[in-house]
């Protein structure tokens, strides 16, 4: 069975015909309002189609929170590919079948829309610069250097991918697709990308490049910590056992400053950054 989720705030403007136009391409759609404050509600109320699933939260969970919230119930019932397809317009339902044949015909585990292979000249330009900035560390964090385009929310997988990831390690936020992405490169699954087309609207960033830069950095951090995290757990790599090693010093670093010589915690720190170039060069 294939299911579509689709999360949704504030979506009054788009949602309908999305739904309508989704249903050509799959078996069940889970849409879960994340507390839209306009007609969004109203709307999907409306719909008569048994095949529509609506799952309203209590609360606004955020846009990856949602997300798993339709996965978590995609799972309940049965699915076997899930496609997350986001509600704001931009992506194409016609995209949706080369992400099955290529699950379905080539065994791939997860299937990436790419923005950059076919729609890069009708993105503006704010969020070409911002997507490669934020493109380069997803690929230093994750340590996969092939996915062009990670933070693009058009993707689709196999339900079984979550007999190992756990949702615990999925973020809430617009950071979902990064943290999902670096599980399946920790646990190896097959990953693959698919060229899609991409509708821009008359949106601007509210947020600056240099500040949104900036707010980047604490958030791939922890993805760094938690891809090494991960991996000491089910890898036991060169570079997380050094990673853990540049931990533990620190942290006694930090309780009793005369015990650890800070050359032993540089020498980490390069040890670590050496180990990611020579990935980054193998790749």
């Amino acid at each position: 069975m294939k299911v579509v989720v689709i999360p949704v705030f504030n979506e009054e403007k788009s949602i309908f015909d999305i739904i309508n136009k989704v249903f050509n391409h799959c078996d069940k759609i889970i849409v879960v309002n994340d507390c839209s404050t306009d007609g969004s509600k109203e709307i999907l109320e409306s719909i008569n189609n048994d095949n529509l699933i609506i799952v309203t939260n209590e609360k606004n969970l955020g846009i990856g929170g949602a997300t798993k919230v339709g996965i978590k119930k995609a799972l309940e019932i049965g699915a076997e590919i899930i496609i997350k397809f986001d509600g704001d317009g931009q992506h194409s339902s016609n995209d949706i079948p080369e992400f099955i044949n290529l699950i379905e015909k080539e065994n791939y585990d997860f299937i990436k829309g790419n923005r950059f292979k076919s729609s890069i000249s009708q993105m503006p330009a704010v969020k070409i610069l911002g997507n490669l900035i934020s493109t380069n560390l997803q690929k230093i964090v994750t340590g996969n250097f092939s996915v062009s385009d990670p933070n693009n929310g058009f993707i689709a997988f196999k339900a079984s991918i979550f007999d190992r990831i756990q949702f615990k390690y999925l973020r809430n936020d617009y950071f979902f697709e990064n943290s999902l992405l670096l599980n399946l490169v920790i646990f190896k699954f097959k990953i693959s990308e698919v060229p899609i087309k991409t509708i821009y609207g008359e949106e601007k960033s509210s947020i600056p490049i240099f500040i949104g830069s900036i707010k980047l950095i604490p958030v791939f951090l922890k993805l760094l910590y938690l891809k090494n995290y991960l991996n000491t757990r089910h890898n036991l790599s060169m570079g997380s056992l050094i990673f853990l090693l540049l931990n533990i010093l620190t942290f006694i670093k930090i309780l009793n400053n005369d015990l650890i010589d800070l050359n032993y915690i540089i020498i980490c720190v390069v040890l670590y950054g050496l180990i990611e170039v020579i990935n980054f060069l193998n790749d």
